[in-house]
């Protein structure tokens, strides 16, 4: 094998032998080739390929990783390494063996629109309200056990402080019961589930344990617990664990990421052979000196340097606009600008911001300017009403304890089958503890309901059966057409006959594509919903279609782009108002703008607003703190409108290319109700504060509330504020 491409380190890390081993791989450093050649090289020293386990966090890096490996070898007759992500390599052990902890090797996967109903379902039966504690919290809450390796009997009420928390306690194992009677798991679930198995069943912690001889594992920085319990009993065997990260592109804190289990991993898998990737292949070093400037403040990490032979490359462009409207006017011009006299493709550009609501004014502007775009993170093809509703019909058929499924569709097209009636049944089938299915058969054979309503429940099992047996002897493709057909669902968008259902119907003809090019590949009806549940935002992403991308900074990651537009740099959005008052949270924010800051090659451009409408109110966010951290003498300011006096001054002092600082807080002054920490108003309750104005005697603060409050100016002095 040629190794004349790879640098020292990089040579050093494919060609470690035997124990665990640590890259922390710098920002477009050449992690992936590492992992790659590192797989090939084993490969080719004469290990059995299914020996080999690589884990990676989206489908689309792991089918990447397959294709190198495979144009690296390309030898025929070899079995091909174990490469995918964390839920798919778990979901394959659980097909074999879910049955040793006593579920159904059918199961299905619910994704996030099943479990907020699911949610609901739970919340309702257990009077707990939905205005008070919102599913989608409740729901986040549970996930969060899950990620931490906590199941409902581990949990301690009476440590929990009172709040959504502790609600989600009391939901959390009524959830995995309904979950179980559905036959189906969520995404946590296949995680847990999983090390579950490990830890009880010897047979099978003994089979992967040995078969997996070396564990690569991408991205370690993002792991969670669960995935780390994983990780540590797959290679209780052989300890030969690569772990792959860097740990200042951790920004998944929220979803349970522990930047620990790179911090600590030297500690907890002794003997490890530490090599630092530093050298950067993809960035100018003027970027690469701005990124160094902006994370290098956080204390949490390991320290590292990065360098680069690439050329000096044009400064950084700060713009300070008046308003959004303003920000991504000036983008589109900036974007119109690098395409039109640079010759940068839009597809090798990205807009990035830190939440979806800041994409609204950009995709105007985008439009105004009839610049092509692309926006990551609305609403995927599997994810669209009429491919959920179809594929509803269809889990129902092959699975009927699918409740929430079922739920969806038993009413879809109108067939006459109201809430009262549904309602009566699934008391029914709660007294006789049967699953909603049977329990429409038994009630289509009593008193339950209406003789109107009972018609309607034996038409549509009708509908159901007929569709089950059609099931057994045809292809995958007119299975689904039939159903589409039978349901009546093709005839309800037809009778529409406007152009959203048109649309809607060619989504439908989208879907039969897809499966016959599953049916193609081999794959059975269970692998192909395995498949349409595991997609993810980053596994959509196309950069070859010619138009520009629009996503958030979270979303960005593991990509690149000649020019970038980081908008919305303002204290309140980044670093985001909820994580000021957490060190934590904070210094992640830091490293969300030091990932989004080294997706640029060779252009990068940064703005704010000084006045921005945003979630329906006018925040006035100062400049980011994080633009300060930059050096002066690689970032240019191109701001058209006025610098108010402080900036003034500060420009006046340093020189016209300094970036305008945010007034600073005086040592003296009440720092209690600082920006971005979470108070409790007596009427208006729970709310951020997102502006401070007066002296410590006559304090008034801006504050941004839930619901329908918005934002309200109240005094300290006054205000019965409680920190929260």
């Amino acid at each position: 094998m040629n190794f004349e491409s790879l640098n020292p380190q990089q040579l050093e890390a494919v060609q470690h032998d035997k124990g665990p081993l640590l890259v922390v791989a710098g920002a477009g450093s050449g992690k992936t080739r590492v992992i790659t050649y590192r797989i090939a090289n084993l490969i080719q020293q004469g290990m059995n390929p299914d020996s080999i386990l690589a884990i990676t966090f989206t489908n689309k890096a792991a089918g990447e990783m397959k294709q190198r490996v495979f144009n690296m070898l390309s030898s025929e007759g070899l079995s091909s390494p174990w490469i995918s992500t964390f839920h798919s390599f778990c979901l394959r052990l659980l097909r074999k063996h879910i049955n040793e902890l006593d579920y159904s090797r059918g199961f299905i996967i619910f994704d996030a629109s099943d479990q907020l109903s699911l949610i609901k379902q739970c919340m309702k039966s257990i009077n707990i309200e939905a205005e008070a504690f919102p599913p989608k919290t409740l729901l986040n809450h549970i996930s969060g056990f899950k990620n931490d390796f906590i199941f409902p009997a581990d949990i301690d009420s009476d440590t929990l402080p009172f709040g959504a928390k502790m609600k989600a306690a009391e939901v959390y194992p009524l959830y995995q019961h309904n979950l179980k009677i559905s036959n189906a798991l969520d995404f946590d679930d296949l995680l847990i589930m999983t090390v579950r198995l490990l830890k009880e069943s010897k047979s099978v912690l003994e089979r992967y344990s040995n078969q997996f001889q070396q564990i690569l594992v991408d991205e370690f920085q993002d792991t969670n617990a669960t995935q780390y319990k994983l990780v540590c009993l797959l290679a209780s065997k052989h300890n030969n664990v690569c772990a792959v990260g860097d740990d200042d592109q951790s920004i998944y804190r929220w979803r349970g990421a522990n930047i620990e289990n790179i911090l600590n991993f030297e500690k907890d898998f002794p003997n490890t052979c530490i090599i630092k990737l530093e050298e950067n292949y993809r960035s100018t070093q003027v970027i690469l000196k701005a990124a160094a400037g902006v994370v290098s403040e956080n204390r949490n990490r390991k320290e590292k340097t990065l360098w680069t032979q690439n050329e000096q490359g044009a400064p950084i462009v700060y713009y300070r606009a008046e308003d959004e409207n303003d920000e991504a006017r000036s983008v589109c011009e900036f974007i119109v600008k690098h395409n039109q006299e640079e010759g940068v493709m839009f597809n090798n550009m990205a807009v990035l911001y830190r939440t979806n609501a800041q994409s609204r004014a950009m995709e105007e502007a985008l439009r105004g300017s009839d610049i092509p775009y692309r926006l990551i993170g609305g609403f995927r093809f599997y994810e669209r009403k009429e491919i959920k509703d179809i594929l509803a019909f269809v889990r129902v058929i092959i699975n009927p304890a699918d409740s929430v499924s079922l739920r969806r569709i038993i009413n879809v097209p109108t067939r006459g089958i109201g809430k009262t009636s549904l309602a009566k049944v699934e008391k029914f089938s709660e007294e006789k503890n049967i699953i909603l299915m049977e329990g429409l058969r038994q009630v289509s054979h009593s008193r339950v309901v209406a003789s109107g309503a009972k018609n309607k429940i034996i038409s549509f099992l009708e509908i159901m059966d007929g569709l089950s047996s059609f099931y057994e002897d045809t292809a995958l493709v007119g299975f689904f057409q039939e159903v589409v057909e039978r349901t009546g669902y093709g005839a309800m968008l037809k009778n529409e006959d406007t152009r959203e259902s048109r649309d809607r119907m060619d989504t439908l003809n989208e879907l039969y594509t897809a499966i016959q090019q599953s049916e193609e590949k081999g794959e059975t009806l269970q692998q192909f919903l395995d498949t349409t549940a595991l997609v993810s935002d980053a596994d959509s992403i196309d950069d070859s279609r010619g138009v520009l991308q629009m996503m958030t900074l979270h979303t960005c990651k593991g990509l690149e782009y000649d020019s970038v537009y980081i908008i919305g740099l303002e204290d309140g959005l980044l670093p985001h108002a909820s994580s000021m008052s957490n060190p934590e949270e904070y210094e992640e924010e830091r490293r969300l703008c030091y990932v989004g800051i080294t997706r640029a090659k060779k252009q990068l451009c940064v703005s704010n607003a000084r006045m921005r409408r945003i979630y329906g109110s006018t925040f006035n966010y100062p400049p980011s703190q994080f633009l300060m951290a930059i050096p002066s003498d690689v970032i240019t300011n191109k701001s058209r409108m006025e610098v108010p006096s402080y900036q003034r001054s500060m420009l006046t002092e340093y020189g016209s290319n300094e970036i305008p600082a945010p007034s600073a807080v005086s040592e003296n002054q009440e720092t209690s109700y600082a920006v971005g920490t979470k108070v409790l108003h007596p009427k208006f309750g729970a709310g951020i504060i997102i502006k401070r104005d007066g002296s410590e005697d006559d304090l008034k603060v801006d504050i941004f509330f839930k619901k329908t409050y918005g934002k309200k100016r109240v005094a300290i002095n006054h205000a019965k504020l409680i920190i929260i």
